[in-house]
């Protein structure tokens, strides 16, 4: 069944390749478009692990290309890679047409997905499991040699920690115009707070929120990775993110 449904997104991917809407297909920066050209080959030819490789680098230059998510998230089906598969269909959801072939699939997959609790998209969750409290700040982020700048659109994560009562707890939003952030309603208890479920994220915190706390934490270049990495086990995949041969997925 999955390799059906992985089939059938992959080759969804290749027609639609060279039939994209303009809004889609502006042109991105040089590298981007070699990274695009390379990964449009490795999905051509199944090679799953290089064509996500290229995709990743192709993303960083040109964030808001419809077909590079899309592309990504379907060879994460492929690799086991499950949490970038679910954030990658997550932003096909938040940004493609709603009656579109790309967002019906990425609906698809994330309805039928298990093991993982529902995110929520307003990191604002409903229900008697409610919690009172929050986490609030500006994201900010600076290249060498330049002033730091509010990080707009940026998608964060805030992950229940292991071994503990929040390990359930799965939160996820985006920054707005100004960079500002606000975890609203969640459970007291511990997370991991970081902007990158899978590759490499610029922040990776460990954050212990009271129960009715409103805790203020500003995500700059003094507390990101670089400075403090309070989870560097993450940098290591486990092993059922690590690619498998196909004969071991069938």
């Amino acid at each position: 069944m999955r390799r059906a449904f992985a089939l059938a997104a992959i080759a969804l991917v290749l027609v639609t390749t060279g039939c994209r809407r303009a809004s889609e297909t502006r042109a991105p920066a040089s590298t981007a478009v070699g990274d695009a050209a390379e990964a449009r080959k490795a999905l051509a030819a199944q090679s799953w692990a290089l064509a996500a490789k290229h995709l990743r680098a192709a993303i960083l230059k040109d964030p808001g290309n419809l077909f590079l998510h899309y592309s990504l998230a379907v060879c994460a089906t492929w690799l086991d890679l499950r949490e970038e598969a679910i954030r990658e269909f997550e932003w096909v959801m938040a940004h493609a047409p709603s009656n579109s072939e790309e967002a019906k699939t990425a609906r698809r997959w994330l309805a039928n997905r298990q093991g993982r609790p529902p995110t929520q998209a307003a990191a604002e969750p409903t229900g008697p499991d409610v919690g009172d409290s929050g986490i609030l700040g500006v994201v900010m982020w600076a290249e060498p040699g330049q002033f730091p700048t509010p990080q707009a659109r940026l998608q964060l994560f805030l992950v229940g920690l292991r071994y503990t009562p929040t390990k359930a707890r799965w939160y996820v939003l985006r920054s707005d115009r100004e960079g500002r952030y606000e975890f609203k309603r969640i459970a007291g208890g511990q997370y991991k707070l970081t902007d990158a479920i899978a590759g490499q994220p610029k922040w990776r915190l460990k954050v212990a929120v009271k129960p009715g706390e409103n805790l203020a934490l500003d995500l700059t270049p003094e507390n990101s990775t670089s400075v403090r990495d309070d989870f560097p086990q993450d940098t290591k995949l486990p092993a059922s993110q690590r690619v498998a041969p196909d004969s071991a997925r069938r």
